[in-house]
């Protein structure tokens, strides 16, 4: 997602939720959500439109968990994600190929990054 923000991200996970071919998964630790992952299908290839983990959570494994899991709950070997500089090397450590593309916005040209996981 291009520039997010809470009211944004809020909005379009919630648009997600009476589609067919979309998925939301929580990590959930003592009652609390720890995680959310959103995964599209509508593409022909599962994509993750959507990640995040608890501020005090990250870099405690919680990502990739949940990128496992979604794998297996997906019924697939591939995955697709798009994300920015702040993001590449999570998905590169996790075993995603990533490729560097450039997308215009109404503010300007940006640089994001494709990334895949799997054959």
């Amino acid at each position: 997602m291009y520039k997010p923000s809470f009211d944004k991200y809020k909005e379009t996970m919630s648009s997600y939720l009476d589609r067919r071919d979309v998925n939301v998964y929580l990590c959930e630790e003592n009652g609390t959500i720890a995680g959310m992952l959103v995964t599209d299908r509508s593409g022909g290839i599962t994509e993750i439109t959507g990640i995040a983990v608890a501020r005090d959570r990250r870099k405690c494994g919680i990502g990739r968990k949940m990128i496992g899991f979604a794998l297996k709950c997906e019924n697939t070997d591939k995955l697709k994600a798009e994300t920015d500089d702040d993001a590449v090397g999570f998905y590169r450590s996790c075993g995603f190929s990533t490729v560097m593309i450039k997308k215009e916005y109404p503010d300007g040209v940006d640089v994001r990054y494709e990334c895949y996981l799997g054959k």
